[in-house]
C-alpha cells in the first residue's frame, strides 16, 4: 500500500485507520469506500472542500474528482500526496508553449516556476485561478516592474533586493518603517517584505503568507 519511494504518507494510512475510508464489509462504491469521489475526501478536508465550493471559478480537474492529481496512501513527492511533483503535473494539461500561454504570462518562461505561487490549483474568486489576492503588477501584467525583461540571462531576477525593490511603488510605507528605532526582525531581515508576504499573490489579504487571525 505504501511504496518504499513514498516521501508523503495520507495520516490516515500512517495511522492504520483504513476504515476512515474503506467499509471492511460492504459497499456500493469502488474499493468498498465508504462515499463517492470528492464527498470522502471533504468529509475530512472541510476547509478545502468549503473553499470549492464557494469558489466562483473552479479548477475542471477538482469535478473529475481528487485522485486526478492526488494519491489517497501514498505519494513519493514530499508535499500534498501529489501524483508528480509541480510543475511538471500542471504541464500536462497546460501547454507552455501555446501562443495563449506565453501571451498570458508575458512571455516569461514559466514552465519551470512554481504555479501555486500565483494560482490556487482547486478554485477561486479570480479569473484565471489566480490567488484571492493578488500584487497589482501582477494583476496588471506589468512583471518588468520588479524582474528583469523576459528574454534577459536572468528574467526572474529582481532588479533591486529586499526594501529596495519594494520601495519602487511602497515608498511612503518603507521609508515611514525604517525610520522606527526598533524593527521587527523579519522586517529588518534582508529579505524584508517577502519574510512575511507573497510577491505573487496570496490566499489572504495584504499578500500575507498566512492568516494571522
Amino acid at each position: 500500500m505504501v511504496p518504499a519511494a513514498a516521501k508523503s504518507v495520507h495520516k490516515v494510512v500512517a495511522d492504520g485507520q483504513c476504515a476512515k475510508c474503506h467499509d471492511p464489509h460492504a459497499s456500493d462504491n469502488p474499493a468498498n469506500l465508504v462515499a463517492r469521489g470528492n464527498d470522502l475526501c471533504v468529509s475530512c478536508h472541510k476547509e478545502i472542500g468549503n473553499a470549492i465550493a464557494t469558489a466562483k471559478f473552479k479548477h475542471s480537474p477538482v469535478g473529475q474528482g481528487c485522485t486526478s492529481c492526488h494519491t489517497p496512501h501514498a505519494s513519493e513527492q514530499s508535499t500534498s500526496l501529489l501524483k508528480t511533483a509541480m510543475p511538471d503535473l500542471c504541464v500536462k494539461c497546460h501547454k507552455t508553449d501555446g501562443p495563449a500561454f506565453v501571451s498570458r504570462h508575458m512571455r516569461y518562461p514559466v514552465a519551470k516556476a512554481s504555479c501555486t505561487s500565483c494560482h490556487d490549483p482547486h478554485g477561486s474568486n479570480q479569473p484565471a485561478l489566480m490567488l484571492n489576492s493578488v500584487h497589482a503588477p501582477v494583476s496588471n501584467s506589468t512583471c518588468n516592474l520588479c524582474h528583469n525583461a523576459p528574454d534577459s540571462a536572468t528574467p526572474f531576477a529582481t532588479k533591486r533586493t529586499g526594501f529596495e525593490l519594494c520601495k519602487g511603488c511602497h515608498n511612503e510605507m518603507v521609508t515611514a518603517t525604517m525610520a522606527k528605532d526598533r524593527l521587527h526582525w523579519p522586517v529588518a531581515d534582508a529579505r524584508g517584505c517577502e519574510n512575511c508576504h507573497n510577491p505573487h499573490a496570496s490566499k489572504v489579504d495584504k499578500l500575507l503568507k498566512t492568516n494571522t487571525a
